[in-house]
C-alpha cells in the first residue's frame, strides 16, 4: 500500500509540473506576442491607425 500511495504522489507531482511548465510558457508567448504587436505599432506610424 505505500508502494501504491508513493507513486501516485509522483504521478500528481509530475502532472502539475507540466501544468505549471504550460502556465509559464503560454503567458510568456502572449507577452512576446503583445511586445511585437507593439515595436510594429510604433514603428508603422501608429498615429495612422487610430486617428482618422
Amino acid at each position: 500500500m505505500k508502494l501504491e500511495s508513493i507513486s501516485v504522489a509522483d504521478k500528481d507531482a509530475n502532472q502539475s509540473g507540466v501544468g505549471k511548465k504550460f502556465l509559464i510558457i503560454s503567458i510568456s508567448l502572449t507577452v512576446l506576442l503583445n511586445l511585437s504587436m507593439a515595436i510594429w505599432f510604433f514603428m508603422n506610424d501608429m498615429g495612422r491607425f487610430l486617428i482618422k
